[in-house]
C-alpha cells in the first residue's frame, strides 16, 4: 500500500472514531479512555481491510510529456 493511501486510511480513521465516540466518553458512566485506542484499532483495521479489495488505480503524471 503505497505511503499516500495509507495516509488518508489512518485520517479516514480517526475521523470515523472521533464521530463514534462523540458523547461516548467524558460523562458519568462513559466508556473508559481505553475505549477510544480499542475502537480506533478495530476501524483501522477494517478500513485498512476493506482498501485491499479495491483495484489498483493507475497513476496519472500531469504535466508529464510523452
Amino acid at each position: 500500500m503505497t505511503a499516500e493511501v495509507d495516509r488518508a486510511l489512518f485520517d479516514k480513521a480517526i475521523d470515523v472514531t472521533a464521530l463514534a465516540l462523540r458523547g461516548a466518553m467524558g460523562g458519568q458512566g462513559s466508556q473508559p479512555p481505553a475505549y477510544a485506542a480499542e475502537l480506533f484499532r478495530e476501524i483501522w483495521g477494517a478500513l485498512k481491510e476493506a482498501s485491499q479489495d479495491l483495484p489498483d488505480r493507475p497513476r496519472t503524471r500531469f504535466g508529464a510529456r510523452d
